[in-house]
């Protein structure tokens, strides 16, 4: 083995390394990406499914009570809910000040959305005016 060939195979090592690292850095990167989408995807959904799943309160389809863990039903069992409620007077969140009419009893509601991992994907709350207790 000549020294032409010693430096010969030094290049192809060195280029060969090269190639290697080039490689981890892509696919470092493009593991990157499709986690951010995965993420995003996650986010999504649970945002559309909190909004759903207020409205189903408002609408009286699901009761507004303090629960944790609950799984939504087919197709998206393998999401869960967590609901927190407390009453809230609405003279102390600025509505009807200084009015002579009657105050409605306000529920604030909050609901959070999560994988079965318990990493919360979504967070949502909202006011919700109750029906006077008779």
């Amino acid at each position: 083995m000549s020294r032409e060939d010693g430096g010969v195979l030094l290049e192809v090592l060195m280029a060969l390394a090269l190639v290697v690292g080039a490689f981890s850095v892509i696919t470092g990167g493009l593991q990157s990406a499709v986690d951010s989408v995965e993420r995003m995807r996650n986010s999504v959904h649970g945002q559309n499914l909190a909004v759903s799943l207020l409205s189903q309160i408002q609408m009286g389809l699901v009761d507004a009570e303090d629960v944790e863990g609950v799984r939504f039903e087919a197709p998206f069992e393998e999401w869960a809910y967590d609901i927190e409620t407390e009453e809230v007077e609405a003279e102390t969140i600025g509505f009807y000040s200084g009015s002579a009419r009657s105050v409605p009893e306000m529920l604030k509601v909050e609901v959070a959305i999560h994988k079965p991992d318990g990493q919360v994907i979504h967070r949502m709350g909202q006011f919700i005016f109750m029906e006077p207790s008779e």
